[in-house]
């Protein structure tokens, strides 16, 4: 028996519907996005919406890391980043990604008809660890939108050229916290893909992640469906978009798609569109469920959304992703 777990539409009866405490606002989050890229096509709008982010001035983007078994996912990524005109961004490609096993199609070979800003990429380990030793204390905020592999590789590394610190006292150091897409709660509470492809790599990152964590479950992305009368609009722009064209070759057009990745980016630029739990403890089972447990003193929070939320959620979405210029990006 599970001792004082609970599912989360209990726990949100004794929620609060504030969030986690306001950032200087002179302090804009740098993003850290760790990705599946090439699975669900959420994904791929996901990192466009980052980018807008970075574009209007919400946050900063210094990398992102592709676990995906495929060669073409980072890529891909690359693809994106460049198009969106952000050739700077560095992404990272795991060497030892987990198969997933699903059945998806492998959107990422639209990746040939776009300019790419590289041709190799490296271990996202390392990136990492290099890329948190220059940064401020406490100003890194990782965005989980596939499986705990690559974080939990994190949390494992040792000391290097780079910093003395072991991998969870140079992430305690570094970061503000974890915005994580993964786990189910409610009436149809399932075993989620993101965690499911590596129990043993989520399990660690909820039990050993030394910072503040704010799960967004699969039931919002449900909730919050992204038009697909918006991606045939191209969206506003003017020349083929590699996201769009990835849209195209997920599934046959026209099509709304739950906005499962794409909020994670979203909190943590817009946090009060969202309705946050109780403090507590998320912990991971052997198959692969989530559990939380209240506690006052837990780093961590079950993100929801009360019935008059989606619908501002899923304006800010379009309104963050639409381009009302019609103009391409000019790569940087």
């Amino acid at each position: 028996m599970r001792k004082a777990l609970i599912p989360l539409f209990i726990t949100l009866l004794a929620g609060v519907c504030c969030t986690p405490s306001q950032k200087a606002e002179s302090a804009l989050p740098r993003l850290i996005i760790e990705t599946d890229m090439g699975n669900d096509i959420d994904d791929a709008l996901a990192l466009a919406l980052a980018l807008r982010a970075v574009d209007n001035g919400q946050a900063s983007l210094l990398a992102v890391g592709c676990h995906k078994k495929s060669a073409t996912a980072a890529a891909f990524t690359d693809a994106v980043c460049t198009w969106y005109g952000h050739p700077e961004v560095e992404v990272a490609m795991s060497t030892t990604p987990v198969q997933e096993f699903s059945d998806y199609v492998d959107y990422t070979v639209c990746e040939n008809d776009f300019q790419k800003s590289r041709t190799e990429y490296p271990e996202p380990v390392a990136l990492y660890r290099r890329i948190l030793a220059s940064q401020p204390d406490k100003s890194v905020t990782f965005v989980s939108l596939g499986f705990g592999t690559t974080l939990a590789q994190l949390l494992d590394s040792g000391p290097d050229e780079y910093s003395p610190l072991a991998g969870v006292d140079l992430v305690k150091k570094k970061t503000a916290g974890l915005s994580i897409m993964a786990g189910s709660y409610g009436e149809n509470k399932r075993a989620e893909y993101n965690v499911v492809n590596d129990i043993p790599a989520m399990q660690k990152v909820f039990a050993q992640w030394p910072t503040a964590i704010w799960q967004n479950p699969f039931e919002i992305g449900k909730q919050t469906m992204y038009p697909g009368a918006i991606i045939e609009r191209n969206f506003g722009y003017s020349e083929p978009n590699p996201v769009v064209e990835a849209y195209k070759l997920y599934r046959q057009m026209p099509y709304d798609r739950p906005s499962w990745d794409i909020l994670s980016v979203l909190y943590t630029v817009q946090p009060e569109l969202f309705t946050n739990s109780v403090a507590g403890t998320v912990s991971v089972d052997d198959d692969g469920y989530t559990w939380f447990t209240p506690d006052d003193k837990g780093l961590h929070r079950v993100l929801s959304a009360t019935l008059d939320q989606p619908q501002a959620i899923m304006k800010a979405e379009q309104d963050m992703t639409f381009n009302d210029s019609d103009l391409t990006p000019t790569p940087r």
